[in-house]
């Protein structure tokens, strides 16, 4: 089988119908639709075609039904979508491709058209889509934030498997996956193409379940450095505002690495006995990784251009990572 769509509902009713059809016209005889009906009470899966296959299970949670959907998901491929979105025109074919022409990708997104049935998204939700349709190479800002729409992207299915699938934890799960997979020897992408609808509404879970509140997004960041940059002792810089960094700066100890000096636009008084330098002390100082922690908006930017000034030498995603 070709390709398997994998569409998680609980209580879908107003649009799960529309989210199959979306998926459903873009299928072959080789491809399936898989709808896992996460314990809804309001018959959201009742009514669907009789080719789709549908597992019903107890409400157990997001990462339980998409593992349990994987598991019944025969494709080379598996496409994600959720219930509250539109798969867009065109987009398997051209994500299939691009799996098909580059045997060292695991998962390939999208760009995302984001809607509102009522009112108008939040700002922070804007500015969010618009990073991610501006990456193509998610790579080197893969600590950022989630660098793919989860109902964006198509998966090989083979990668997913090694990589151990969706984990039912206290974190993102999707999230947890692509650093998973990174971490493991795959590449992931997005196609410069929409591939995608998002339908943001207040009840998105991103917004009510605990799993994606900050701390759990570092908790995956944590992880993955720990698994690549970070699996041994290291000198690690890093480039702070007056709050962001201090976290950081307690897990950098905790885990036996050295911080040489903390790089801050305005030089102060040490930080937990670590000197506070300006910008220029990369120059200087002998280190291994450089993490940016700084949160302010706007300041990322103007960051990665100091750091391509001062060290051109360093590269992002190699040599440095922003973890903000």
């Amino acid at each position: 089988m070709r390709c398997s769509w994998l569409i998680p509902v609980r209580n879908g009713g107003p649009w799960l119908a529309e989210a199959v059809r979306s998926a459903r016209s873009q299928c072959t005889r080789d491809d399936q639709v898989v709808v896992v009906d996460d314990g809804s009470a309001d018959g959201a899966a009742d009514d669907l075609p009789s080719d789709v296959n549908v597992i019903r299970q107890k409400p157990t949670g997001i990462a339980s039904a998409l593992e349990a959907g994987r598991r019944a998901c025969r494709g080379a491929y598996i496409a994600r979508l959720d219930a509250d979105d539109r798969a867009l025109p065109g987009r398997l074919e051209h994500q299939i491709a691009a799996l098909e022409a580059d045997a060292s990708l695991g998962v390939v997104g999208g760009r995302a058209r984001l809607f509102v049935d009522v009112g108008e998204a939040p700002e922070g939700m804007v500015r969010y889509v618009d990073w991610v349709n501006g990456l193509r190479d998610p790579h080197p800002q893969i600590l950022v934030e989630s660098p793919l729409f989860h109902p964006a992207v198509t998966m090989r299915a083979r990668a997913v498997e090694e990589a151990g699938g969706y984990r039912d934890e206290d974190r993102p799960e999707d999230y947890d996956l692509w650093l998973r997979l990174v971490a493991s020897g795959w590449r992931i992408a997005n196609i410069d193409r929409d591939v995608v609808a998002l339908r943001d509404h207040d009840a998105r879970l991103t917004r009510t379940d605990p799993r994606y509140r900050r701390e759990a997004f570092d908790a995956c960041r944590k992880d993955h450095l720990r698994a690549t940059a970070l699996a041994q002792p290291r000198r690690v810089v890093v480039w702070a505002g007056s709050k962001g960094g201090r976290p950081w700066l307690r897990w950098l100890r905790e885990e036996g690495h050295e911080v040489p000096v903390i790089i801050d636009i305005t030089r102060g008084d040490p930080r937990q006995g670590i000197p506070v330098c300006d910008p220029g002390a990369i120059c200087d100082v002998a280190f291994d990784v450089l993490l940016v922690a700084v949160g302010r908006r706007g300041a990322r930017d103007g960051i990665r251009e100091r750091i391509a000034q001062l060290r051109p030498d360093l590269v992002e995603g190699r040599d440095w990572w922003a973890v903000l």
